[in-house]
């Protein structure tokens, strides 16, 4: 009887053995097991180092994102009926109405010029008086005869908020090579050109003025654009504006 219980005892264990078995070769054939694994596999990364890599990262998807936009064609004349010249924008400050909320402003520029919209950096607790005093260079198309900006008040938890707005017509004055310094109202919720005043400076270069044989700038960083020669094509530039070319404002 013990012997027969014993029988009956080893014949099921050996059922559930080969089951088992059945079940572990199924599940080997459907896992995939690499031969070698990563150096960095279970290894734990700091937040830090997550995010250092992650801005590289997207450091280095926008630069090449960049570099793709502005590249310029190596024969200028296939362009010269869609490029009227290079035009240098500084925006200089804004003296805007009133602050909106309960601490001080931190305001930038939003511009765009034809189809390329750019920002300045922010001017932090500018409140009504922001001074960037930032300059842009970039090839004006000939297409494009106004320039639209926008001053925003950057946030931290919420949407950046528009405060100031104005559309600005070139005139005509600055295509014939003269230095436009000028303060252009602005509109906003207060009502049409109440919302204040920003300080802007235009120089324009004919296209009859940029020879041939030019340059592209195709580096992460142009080169200072106060120093550019007439025979170059170049990417947007924004540099600070030297203190000695500012003259007495309104």
């Amino acid at each position: 009887m013990a012997s027969s219980l014993s029988n009956e005892f080893t014949d099921l264990k050996s059922v559930l053995q080969d089951e088992e078995n059945q079940k572990s070769d199924s599940l080997r054939k459907r896992a995939f097991v690499p031969k070698i694994l990563p150096d960095d596999f279970l290894r734990v990364f700091s937040a830090e180092v997550v995010q250092t890599n992650q801005d590289y990262t997207l450091a280095k998807k926008l630069q090449t994102e960049l570099n793709q936009q502005i590249r310029l064609p190596a024969s200028f004349e296939q362009h010269n009926d869609l490029i009227r010249g290079r035009l240098q924008i500084d925006f200089v400050e804004a003296k805007l109405s009133k602050n909106y909320g309960l601490t001080r402003m931190d305001p930038y520029v939003r511009f765009k010029l034809g189809t390329r919209v750019l920002e300045t950096p922010t001017s932090f607790n500018g409140s009504k008086n922001p001074i960037w005093k930032k300059r842009f260079i970039l090839n004006l198309p000939t297409d494009v005869d106004s320039i639209n900006i926008e001053i925003y008040d950057e946030k931290s938890f919420t949407e950046d908020e528009m405060i100031a707005f104005v559309k600005y017509p070139f005139k005509s004055n600055l295509f014939d090579g003269v230095f436009v310094d000028e303060w252009i109202p602005l509109s906003g919720r207060l009502g049409e050109q109440k919302e204040g005043y920003i300080n802007i400076h235009l120089f324009f270069t004919p296209i009859d003025q940029i020879r041939t044989s030019h340059q592209i700038v195709q580096n992460s960083m142009p080169p200072n654009p106060l120093n550019i020669n007439n025979n170059q094509l170049i990417q947007p530039a924004i540099v600070d504006l030297p203190q000695g070319i500012f003259f007495n404002h309104k």
